[in-house]
């Protein structure tokens, strides 16, 4: 059962969950879990050693969403 709010309006997601940056957690299993979940799944810049990595995590992440949902970068 979807929740509408003005934040899941805004933000173009099903649910009011959003995942918060979170340091070495916020990985592409967990933004896209929260995504795949209704949520706004958040993908944790830090945690990745260099911008490769982070390139080569946003596109694990994109292969784990189940559909096309926001999942911003932190």
């Amino acid at each position: 059962m979807a929740l509408h709010t003005r934040v899941t309006k805004m933000l173009g997601i099903e649910t009011p969950i959003v995942q918060g940056g979170m340091m070495w957690v916020g990985t592409a299993e967990m933004a896209a879990a929260v995504s795949n979940a209704g949520g706004l799944g958040i993908l944790t810049a830090l945690t990745q050693p260099t911008p490769d990595a982070l390139a080569a995590e946003i596109e694990r992440c994109k292969t784990c969403l189940l559909y096309t949902s926001p999942s911003p970068r932190d």
